[in-house]
């Protein structure tokens, strides 16, 4: 059986393995890295190409200045030269959490630009209906890599669900964690993964491993659910591919 292409989206807090596990899929492996530690952590690799782009965030003290259509632009021309190369097997989006709030600020900036040009005031903000744009372009991104026949695996990070129940003055925790990102990430993945940590005993004392839970895939429902300690990126595919 010939594995196809697949896209995987796995979400969870900072520093909990999220790049290790990507850096265990086929390879050759391109990062678009934008919060640092993606060059360190693929020294653990030495046997495998892995090729990191990282793109320097600025410091943004307000909304005065425009820096992420540059930014944008950049990823989005990189990432099609990329692929036409034909050279990477798989690529990371490390994370698609920066990528979503660059994007979506370069929308606005666009706006803003356009209303510049009109002589009218510069939005704050986008508007519901202002959403499409914001959208269609983190779309693009996952089109291109499955139109491609590679895989993609996007990186994002976990946040606390807050909400305000009917009545209520302010929004509350749940006790539940959500996607910090684009909302439409597990729709448009095949595999939709989550990983924690935990310690357990060992024979040098307490050891960490990763919790790795196998939220939803588009292949299998009946696997859905099952959770994996210091899982690989092989091992997900033989899971949901076990004839392979």
């Amino acid at each position: 059986m010939t594995l196809p292409n697949v896209v995987v989206s796995l979400s969870a807090l900072p520093k909990t393995g999220k790049n290790h596990f990507a850096y265990t899929s086929e390879g050759p492996i391109r990062v678009y890295c934008f919060n640092g530690g993606a060059d360190f952590i693929k020294t653990k690799f030495p046997d495998k190409q892995i090729d990191v782009v990282n793109f320097r965030m600025p410091i943004i003290e307000d909304n005065s200045n425009k820096w992420a259509s540059p930014l944008w632009e950049q990823l989005r021309d990189q990432y099609i030269k990329d692929i036409d190369s034909g050279i990477y097997r798989t690529y990371v989006f490390d994370t698609a959490t920066e990528i979503e709030n660059i994007i979506q600020q370069a929308v606005l900036e666009d706006l803003q630009e356009l209303a510049s040009d009109k002589g009218k005031r510069d939005k704050e903000k986008l508007a519901t209906t202002e959403f499409l744009a914001r959208n269609l372009k983190m779309k693009s991104l996952f089109d291109r890599a499955k139109s491609a026949g590679v895989n993609l695996i996007s990186l994002q990070y976990l946040k606390e669900e807050w909400v305000k129940q009917p009545g209520s003055e302010r929004a509350e925790q749940t006790g539940k964690y959500v996607i910090d990102g684009w909302k439409r990430t597990e729709s448009q993945a095949d595999i939709n993964l989550e990983m924690t940590t935990k310690e357990k005993p060992g024979a040098k004392g307490r050891k960490k491993v990763t919790v790795t839970k196998l939220v939803s895939n588009r292949f299998d429902q009946d696997i859905d659910g099952q959770v994996f300690e210091d899982t690989t990126f092989d091992e997900i595919l033989m899971i949901v591919f076990p004839e392979s």
